[in-house]
């Protein structure tokens, strides 16, 4: 009997949340027995009905999109036949029909409200209309991750703190300053300004120090921009007339910013160790030579003998520490090749012709004055090759083709 009067509880529950209203059948009066089969024909005849009705109540339950309209359509008996068509239960059957009625009801009467919550809950996610939201107790799906990772690196992204003019090595190799960019600020940041200690102290270096502080000479920045300017202009000037430009730097740190100066300028470079005789003496180790335009192209002319043993020198060299390379600095000097050089406070600065009075123990520094060197005089290197190049246009003559000497 409990579990009786729990059915029709339950279902009576569920017909007050669809907007049904119950009507009582039963009274305290007999029945005659004179109606008995008229009332178990109508039975009969509505149980057949109710069932008939139940099968197309159900077929529209999965078409229709409005099932809360459809079931307070139905009368009592047709929602009692709709529920009894379940499958044969077990004991909490009624208990698991109402909770899935509940949770669809629920989720009918809200379902404004969650498309709202969806919308609103990020401005990224009305971007996507054809995104389908998982529901509050399942985990997100990949679209919504990767939507929601997008929305939060947009809007917290840019929060914290931003570090800027930050040492970036590379960037004084593969990017350096142009000679114009050159301040003092970038020069102070790289200790070019670090002299050696005042024991040390050459006294032909006086025009160059700015003081002095806990026992060490303090460099001028302001003769070291002006200096570094002047040799810019020098390393310019001699490419773009098609000199030749060698870089010396024989310390570990300076070769990549070398080679990288050299390439720039189409140049040479010496990293490792330089031999002596390499000028002075070079007749003892010819090289195959050949002759070539202002446009770097090889005219492929035969060379006489007087040409064949004509000795090929660098226009100019660039050393990063003069004090370690006084053997080329002195076949510089003997062979009239103009040297500019980096001078520190110890260093003599008439050993070079345009000295730079920098710090040249900092490889930073050193790498840093490199760099602007070869940018300028890549600068003179294409404005040569534009030169050539213009020249031929105007003689008709095409750009793979050497100049002779008759053009």
């Amino acid at each position: 009997m409990s579990l009786a009067r729990s059915c029709i509880s339950t279902r009576k529950c569920l017909a007050t949340l669809a907007g049904i209203r119950f009507v009582s059948t039963a009274t305290n009066a007999p029945v005659p027995a004179s109606h008995e089969t008229q009332k178990e024909i109508k039975e009969s005849d509505e149980k057949i009905e109710n069932k008939e009705i139940s099968t197309k109540s159900i077929a529209a339950l999965h078409e229709d999109d409005d099932i809360l309209q459809h079931i307070s359509e139905l009368t009592v008996g047709q929602f009692e036949t709709l529920i009894n068509s379940a499958p044969k239960p077990s004991l909490n059957r009624d208990e698991v029909v109402l909770k899935k009625f509940q949770q669809l009801l629920k989720t009918y009467i809200n379902r404004d409200e969650l498309k709202r919550e969806f919308r609103s809950s990020s401005s990224l996610l009305s971007q996507f209309p054809n995104l389908v939201p998982t529901s509050k107790s399942e985990s997100y799906s990949d679209a919504e991750l990767a939507i929601r990772q997008r929305h939060h690196a947009q809007v917290m992204g840019k929060l914290g703190s931003v570090v800027r003019d930050v040492y970036r090595p590379h960037q004084l190799i593969n990017r350096p300053p142009r000679p114009n960019q050159i301040t003092v600020s970038k020069l102070l940041a790289c200790g070019a300004h670090l002299g050696h200690s005042t024991a040390l102290w050459n006294n032909a270096t006086q025009p160059f120090i700015y003081g002095e502080y806990k026992g060490i000479h303090v460099i001028d920045m302001d003769k070291t921009v002006s200096f570094l300017k002047r040799a810019s202009k020098i390393v310019e000037g001699v490419t773009e007339s098609g000199g030749l430009v060698l870089f010396l730097g024989l310390r570990e740190g300076q070769m990549r910013a070398v080679k990288e100066a050299a390439r720039r300028c189409n140049g040479y470079y010496v990293t490792h160790k330089w031999v002596p005789g390499t000028i002075t003496n070079s007749l003892e180790n010819p090289k195959p030579r050949q002759e070539v335009d202002m446009g770097d192209i090889p005219t492929k002319r035969e060379l006489n003998q007087d040409e064949t043993r004509k000795v090929i020198k660098p226009d100019l060299i660039v050393m990063l520490s003069p004090l370690e390379s006084k053997v080329a600095v002195k076949e510089a000097n003997q062979a009239r090749i103009p040297t500019i050089g980096i001078v520190d406070t110890n260093c003599d600065p008439q050993l070079v012709t345009y000295p730079i009075p920098a710090n040249d123990d900092s490889i930073r520094a050193t790498n840093l004055i490199c760099g602007v060197l070869g940018k300028a005089g890549e600068a003179g290197y294409r404005r040569r090759l534009q030169a050539v190049r213009q020249y031929k246009e105007k003689l008709s003559v095409p750009e793979d083709e050497p100049l002779s000497a008759t053009d």
